[in-house]
């Protein structure tokens, strides 16, 4: 299988609908090349939705650690904080603990990625997000209000889940 990574990172345009790769790309995600499952799926998301995207990241989880968070993160998007839970903990289990640098290079790479596929940027899933608050994921304690998004009251480094759950807000918003 082929590395896409350059291709995706350069000339995301050509891989989206119309473009000059796109053909050579689907090819790349029927084989099964992780990475391109992994760039369809968020692709999907920005342009179709977000239940079409889990469906084309399911086989990449837990193996691919980039296609497992992103399907935890859109779980929150669309309020299913248990499935949201279920698979942060499959990410937890196969590559990193959830405050680690490595989850925030990852929340980075999604935003970044969303971005160069056009996210449209409307926040269409407010009203759904919902953040697990589980044995496992528990709410942060640097928020307060309703939804937990109106009151920030800022990250002194006690609050274990802060980093991710602003990820998971930024991410939501971008859809």
């Amino acid at each position: 299988m082929r590395n896409i990574t350059l291709m995706v990172h350069y000339v995301t345009s050509q891989i989206c609908k119309g473009g000059q790769f796109r053909l050579f790309f689907l090819k790349c995600v029927n084989a099964g090349n992780t990475t391109a499952i992994c760039y369809e799926g968020l692709h999907v998301a920005t342009c179709i939705g977000l239940e079409e995207s889990i469906k084309i990241l399911k086989p990449n989880v837990p193996t691919h650690g980039l296609s497992t968070f992103a399907v935890a993160i859109f779980n929150v998007c669309l309020g299913r904080d248990k499935e949201a839970s279920q698979v942060f903990q499959l990410f937890v289990a196969h590559h990193a603990d959830l405050r680690s640098e490595a989850v925030l290079d990852m929340g980075d790479s999604i935003q970044w990625l969303l971005s160069t596929f056009h996210a449209p940027l409307l926040n269409a899933y407010d009203e759904d997000f919902k953040f697990p608050d589980d044995d496992v994921i528990m709410h942060p304690k640097c928020f307060h209000g309703e939804n937990g998004r109106n009151f920030y009251v800022g990250v002194d480094g006690s609050c274990q889940n802060c980093k991710l759950y602003w990820i998971c807000v930024n991410v939501c918003q971008m859809l």
